[in-house]
């Protein structure tokens, strides 16, 4: 997060908030659809790092433009693709920098970086390889876009692609080394891990049923029409974390109420190898 807040304060002049907006792990054939429907670049040079590609949208290349330009931005938000994407190149070089030197342990490099557009390069993502997608929005504290845009769009979101099994073995090489200079390693470091981590964020969905349809069958959608649950039992709720896998059911229940408010009221505790996995960190 610090490297996005630190872009943001580059290119657009503001000192914003970063959140991760979503998470997921997607498979290149599909990363490259993704990537064609933002401003996408990826390096020209096959360097092995582990940030393999990186998006802006549309409001984010607007607002540049419009810092850039000393425009309003309700000026820019019609401009033609071509003329975003122009402008993008910059900021998305800076992008670049940032995330290549936060998540690396080795001093910045002085290299020359050469970015191009995905569709200009057939080998930039292997259809097969496994990435890791990280989505970022970028927005002033308490506020989620009154500071960016006229006309209410959504704040601008940044998407960064990284090859999952570079990401792994760069974590285990810098725990490796971390833990080899550290003589002293031992509980203490572990629980103050574990604490950490029990008390980091994380978001919860409540699911009662989930369904499957086309992307047509959505667009057919109208006010007042009633989609059949044939899953649900009862009322079953399903406790649901976000994961770089996705979301996994943590634990089950049903709906309750709490103080004059709706909540889910756990049938049981939350699932044992969930917990495990988080003790044995």
């Amino acid at each position: 997060m610090g490297a996005a807040k630190r872009w943001a304060a580059d290119v657009y002049g503001h000192e914003l908030e970063a959140r991760i907006s979503g998470r997921q792990i997607v498979r290149g054939a599909a990363a490259q659809k993704k990537l064609a429907e933002r401003f996408s670049f990826v390096s020209l040079t096959k360097t092995g790092a582990a940030l393999l590609a990186i998006s802006i949208d549309r409001p984010g290349a607007a607002r540049y433009a419009a810092e850039r330009l000393h425009q309003s931005t309700d000026s820019l938000l019609g401009a033609t693709d071509l003329f975003l994407k122009l402008m993008s190149e910059q900021p998305a070089s800076k992008l670049w920098r940032q995330v290549r030197d936060a998540i690396s342990d080795k001093p910045a490099s002085e290299d020359i970086l050469s970015l191009g557009d995905p569709a200009a390069v057939s080998d930039a993502i292997e259809p097969d390889v496994r990435l890791a997608q990280i989505n970022i929005v970028l927005a002033a504290e308490g506020s989620e876009d009154g500071w960016l845009l006229e006309g209410g769009e959504e704040p601008p979101e940044i998407r960064l692609f990284f090859d999952l099994e570079r990401m792994e073995k760069l974590a285990a090489d810098i725990r490796g080394r971390k833990k080899g200079r550290s003589a002293g390693y031992g509980a203490s470091d572990s629980e103050t891990v574990r604490t950490r981590l029990r008390q980091s964020s994380i978001r919860l969905d409540v699911v009662l049923d989930s369904l499957g349809m086309t992307i047509a069958d959505c667009s057919r959608f109208e006010i007042g029409q009633v989609l059949p649950l044939a899953g649900t039992e009862g009322g079953q709720l399903m406790l649901c974390a976000e994961t770089m896998n996705g979301q996994a059911v943590i634990a089950q229940g049903e709906m309750g109420n709490w103080k004059g408010q709706r909540a889910l009221k756990l049938n049981g505790p939350v699932i044992e190898s969930y917990v495990r996995e988080i003790a044995d960190i």
